[in-house]
């Protein structure tokens, strides 16, 4: 029954971990749903890791009274609960009050959980047993959710937890019943001596008498800010990583999960192979790696998932490297299990929280200008096309649509919107190019975040740089082959940061995403070549935006947008004198254009041009189609 109960419990705190992050392939199906904003859904994972963080401290402060079998039998109804009501929740609010409930209930399991793992298998191995939960949870849960998306729905995600749960609520309590009294147990929330101040002396492996000094009380302080700003960090790559692979590349919740599956990857593999490696070294390779795979996330020289993948191993491998560190220094054997528990759920929860309140609103209006410079590409594309001139002006309208209708930061199926019949082969290429030019302008409008995300990272550094030269409490010393394998572990983590990076550069990463707007007054005479009377009929449009564009000192594109109504692109006042001054320069530069093409006899474009100079304002205008009558 022991051997059911530590491993059910193990599972119940890696879900409990799991949750701060299994949501966020969900988001993208959650923001359509209730029809939200990027700040607005990024509350789902806040309110979670608030609740957490403060229910967390609640337990620190109210331990004396806290008897951890109780702690985690409670929290582990109010997390069944929790979870049925997310997953029945009908409106946003109704979502986020429901995480609110998982999150108390999951701050008081966890730090329940330790105690009572300790109990079970003893203090050294519980605190492994419990630290590997977390570490995994957290990594595995994107993509565990994004699973459980693709093969039901995002409502899944969390009426899948209540029969788990149920099931630990059913484990733990009856274990607590077989458990044979001891007689170092005492009443309300007093532990077992053993888990209190007994430590394992690493030199002779027999346990002895342990004291919490002003140093160790400064190495947990120190652990706790490094889980901070590192967890603030990883927001990076499993909130921003997750809205990119969705909303931008489009890829399905199980695609997106198989990708984000190389950030488990690299965190267990890394701290498995460096756990011989000394404690600096894990600590400032772990954290210059994490921000080397955020920053190659935000310079990424094309939508590709190859990219994306080793990006995300590497951010995973440096991570890896850090919390394992952190977690050797967080649980000292003289802390108490229950608030010991308790302070690192907060300090890991809080880190998110505190990501998400710097990254959420930075990627809002980093998405709100991307999504303005991808219509202007998406336009750009459509002027420089080969197409008849209909044809050119219903596709630049069913893409002003496609884009306009879609939320901020998203990509639209561009392709979808035009139906099959009226698709050729060259449509077909243009719409394509449409797609990858709103893609890679999405893609780059992450970047200032991911940048955020790095630089919150290294202050990891600040906070840990004195750890690197405290006692290690390490097992007996180990064997030269497993000092080589750490070593090697480590330059490699090293030469794949670095290599990653310079690849990107090399790919072109710095121009990727960028948009030039047309600047009109440098445009060629001859913007449409071609013999026929749909060419000729371009090529004098062409240089009538470009004149009237030039006048009014705007790029062509946003001329385009402004003309159409398009919301955002209407920053000209058009009074009488200034449709006055667009007009007559469009009519000169088209005239202009077309004496030098010679695309009419002279004599016909000198009369031309001395009738438009007499004619009014308005007649212009009725000739030229433009009044609503």
């Amino acid at each position: 029954m022991r051997r059911l109960s530590t491993i059910v419990l193990t599972a119940i705190v890696a879900l409990a971990f799991a949750d701060a992050s299994i949501v966020v392939l969900a988001l993208p199906a959650i923001y359509s749903r209730f029809e939200t904003t990027v700040v607005g859904v990024s509350w789902v994972l806040t309110g979670y890791a608030i609740a957490v963080t403060v229910a967390a401290g609640l337990v620190f402060a109210f331990r004396r009274w806290l008897h951890p079998t109780a702690l985690t039998l409670g929290g582990l109804l109010l997390f069944a609960g929790g979870s049925a009501w997310c997953g029945v929740a009908a409106s946003l609010t109704q979502l986020m009050a429901g995480r609110v409930v998982q999150g108390i209930g999951a701050a008081a399991l966890l730090a329940g959980a330790l105690a009572v793992l300790c109990d079970e298998i003893g203090p050294e191995r519980g605190r492994r047993w419990w630290s590997a939960a977390a570490t995994v949870g957290l990594a595995v849960g994107p993509a565990l959710g994004g699973t459980l998306t693709e093969a039901f729905d995002w409502q899944m995600i969390f009426l899948g937890q209540v029969p788990a749960a149920v099931l630990g609520l059913l484990v733990v309590a009856v274990a607590a019943l077989w458990r044979p009294a001891r007689g170092a147990r005492t009443s309300a929330g007093s532990e077992e001596p053993d888990t209190l101040t007994l430590a394992l002396d690493p030199r002779t492996g027999v346990f002895g008498p342990a004291a919490l000094t002003i140093r160790d009380r400064g190495a947990l302080i120190l652990a706790h800010l490094g889980y901070l700003t590192l967890f603030a960090g990883l927001v990076g790559a499993l909130f921003l990583g997750v809205l990119m692979l969705v909303e931008v590349w489009r890829f399905g919740p199980l695609h997106a999960a198989v990708v984000m599956m190389a950030l488990p990857a690299g965190t267990l593999l890394a701290a498995r192979l460096t756990a011989r490696a000394s404690r600096a070294a894990r600590i400032v390779v772990g954290v210059l790696g994490l921000c080397a795979g955020l920053l190659a996330l935000g310079y990424l020289p094309a939508a590709h998932p190859g990219w994306a993948a080793v990006a995300l191993f590497v951010c995973g491998a440096g991570s890896g490297m850090v919390v394992a560190v952190l977690a050797t220094l967080a649980f000292h054997p003289a802390t108490p299990l229950v608030p010991a528990g308790a302070s690192v759920v907060a300090a890991k929860h809080a880190g998110l929280v505190l990501g998400l309140a710097l990254i959420a609103p930075l990627l809002a209006g980093s998405l709100e200008d991307g999504s303005e410079r991808a219509l202007l590409a998406g336009t750009g594309v459509l002027l420089e096309a080969k197409l008849p001139v209909q044809e050119k002006i219903d596709l630049a309208l069913t893409v002003r649509d496609a884009v306009s209708g879609s939320p901020r930061g998203s990509v639209p199926e561009v392709a979808k919107s035009v139906p099959p019949d009226k698709r050729d082969a060259q449509t077909t290429a243009l719409l394509t190019e449409v797609d990858a030019r709103l893609r890679a302008t999405l893609t780059r409008a992450f970047r200032p975040a991911f940048e955020l995300a790095a630089g919150v990272t290294l202050l990891t550094l600040l906070a840990c740089g004195a750890l690197g030269g405290r006692r290690q409490d390490r097992p007996p010393a180990a064997g030269t082959t497993a000092r080589g394998g750490a070593a090697a572990t480590l330059a490699v983590t090293v030469l794949l940061s670095a290599g990653l990076l310079g690849a990107e550069a090399a790919a072109g990463a710095g121009g990727y995403g960028r948009y030039a707007e047309t600047q009109p007054c440098d445009a060629p005479a001859d913007p449409y070549p071609g013999d026929d009377f749909d060419a000729l009929v371009q090529r004098i449009a062409y240089s009538a935006l470009y004149g009237a564009a030039c006048e009014l000192d705007m790029s062509a594109e946003r001329l385009v947008l402004a003309l159409a109504d398009q919301p955002g692109f209407a920053p000209v006042d058009w009074d009488d004198a200034t449709v006055e001054r667009a007009v007559r320069a469009a009519i000169d530069r088209a005239l202009d254009d077309a004496d030098r093409r010679g695309d009419l006899p002279s004599w016909t474009l000198m009369l031309a041009r001395q009738a438009l100079r007499l004619m009014p304002l308005d007649r212009i205008v009725d000739l030229l189609g433009l009044t609503g009558d």
